[in-house]
């Protein structure tokens, strides 16, 4: 009677450790695919706003008089706010921040550049939180 007792409580503890581990492993693999996905979408979204700066820094080669204080540019990925700073935007010395209209993954970029007759010099490109 008591070497079934043993053999059944044994069978019980080591059926329970199993589950745990089991569990435990589980729970860490869901933890690690999230962590991945907003790292995948993090930089995708980074893309987008580095594809938006670009599609400003045309604009405002292209036309001198152009305004991108408060201006959208919107691509196939998704849309993005362009804000000037410091009170410089032309026609000359620009300072802009190009923020992604996403709220679960929001990016930030900030440039520096200044505008010449010849083209653009780009004197400042930064991610900022």
């Amino acid at each position: 009677m008591k070497r079934g007792f043993a053999a059944l409580s044994t069978v019980l503890i080591l059926a329970s450790v199993v589950v745990s581990i089991a569990l435990t492993v589980s729970l860490l693999s869901i933890g690690e695919a999230q962590s991945g996905l907003a790292l995948f979408k993090g930089e995708d979204n980074l893309s987008l706003v580095e594809g938006c700066v670009e599609d400003v820094m045309l604009k405002v080669r292209a036309d001198q008089n152009y305004n991108a204080n408060g201006a959208t540019i919107t691509r196939p990925e998704g849309t993005c706010l362009i804000s000037v700073n410091s009170g410089l935007g032309g026609p000359v010395n620009w300072d802009l921040t190009v923020t992604s209209q996403s709220l679960d993954y929001q990016r930030q970029v900030r440039i520096i550049f200044t505008r010449n007759p010849t083209g653009i010099t780009l004197n400042s490109w930064k991610e900022i939180n």
